[in-house]
């Protein structure tokens, strides 16, 4: 992972995975996974597109990252509440310190290509 430190933000990017998103952590933001799991297509891709639209990136078929402050984190749980309604589904919103954040840990295998 490789870190840059630009006054009272700290910024990861580098390699794969997670390691490979633009992550910048301002002040008053945390950092924040979404995961989901939810059966009808239609409601799936209106929760991805709203994750989308509050800047959170996909790390996973179901699963987004990314900062927001306290008020947008929020909104956006409002929002995916009410996208969900009383649709069949799960969504988790988990916010992560910026300590711990730092300290993660990722593995990532990759399947070999048939030669």
């Amino acid at each position: 992972m490789v870190k840059d430190q630009e006054g009272d933000t700290s910024r990861f990017t580098a390699g794969k995975g997670i390691e490979a998103l633009s992550i910048t952590l301002r002040p008053q933001e945390t950092a924040l996974y979404v995961f989901y799991d939810i059966e009808s297509d239609k409601i799936r891709n209106r929760v991805a597109n709203v994750c989308k639209d509050y800047g959170l990136e996909r790390i996973q078929f179901s699963g987004f990252l990314g900062t927001l402050t306290k008020n947008r984190r929020e909104e956006l749980h409002l929002k995916l509440k009410n996208t969900l309604g009383k649709k069949p589904g799960r969504v988790l919103l988990q916010p992560v310190c910026e300590k711990d954040f730092k300290s993660l840990k990722e593995f990532i295998n990759e399947a070999e290509e048939n030669k």
